[in-house]
């Protein structure tokens, strides 16, 4: 998702303010514009700028990205902004941690909301059945596809055959083929370009498990 956008009345605040959420991984950058042309980037709005609150909620059924309100005081307010359409209201109180994994948990979500599923440096689109890695797309058929969402949902758990039969084959037991190791030994050839970051290890008799390189993060 683009780096999210600003908007209040003072730029002191605002740019303390980016350089806060900065620490917990958010990339924010004061706005001071309309809203017409910044639809598609996510923006977190001072709820006490009553100026320019109301604007930003005329606009929300053109939006594509999410729009957050902070600093609103009471449980009154928040409830009338979330009313409105906003995607969260927020008290003033709120910390930068917790902030931040406001506005993170509204890029998810609005990003499933479009067919699109990020994990662990990977992102699906279930709508093309498309799949990239740190922005590579990687070419996948469906059955890998499926696996390898599989895996990354439980990214560095292990995940048993039985439960990919089940996931991806939809079968309750065990048809007594190989056709899991088949498309495990496939998705490591697909993953072979990046096996110092991620790769499938074979825990025996217990199942895979997808593991990522401590510098790939997650």
């Amino acid at each position: 998702m683009s780096p999210w956008l600003l908007v209040g009345s003072e730029p002191t605040e605002l740019e303390r303010l980016a350089l806060a959420l900065a620490r917990f991984g958010i990339d924010a950058q004061p706005h001071f514009d309309g809203p017409a042309l910044v639809r598609y980037r996510p923006v977190l709005c001072d709820a006490r700028c009553r100026a320019v609150v109301q604007s930003w909620l005329d606009d929300i059924p053109q939006r594509s990205a999410p729009l957050l309100f902070v600093g609103a005081g009471t449980s009154g307010t928040r409830a009338r902004l979330i009313e409105a359409g906003a995607d969260d209201a927020i008290s003033a109180r709120v910390g930068p941690d917790e902030l931040a994994a406001r506005m993170k948990a509204a890029a998810r979500l609005n990003a499933a909301l479009q067919g699109h599923i990020r994990l662990a440096n990977f992102t699906f689109d279930t709508g093309l059945r498309q799949v990239r890695w740190q922005g590579e797309t990687l070419s996948l058929m469906p059955r890998e596809y499926d696996l390898l969402l599989a895996l990354v949902r439980h990214v560095g758990e292990i995940v048993s055959r039985d439960d990919l039969l089940h996931a991806i084959w939809q079968t309750p037991f065990d048809p007594g083929t190989n056709s899991v190791e088949v498309h495990i030994c496939k998705l490591r050839r697909r993953l072979a370009g990046m096996a110092d970051r991620v790769w499938i290890e074979t825990v025996r008799h217990r199942g895979y498990r997808l593991v990522l390189a401590a510098a790939s993060g997650g």
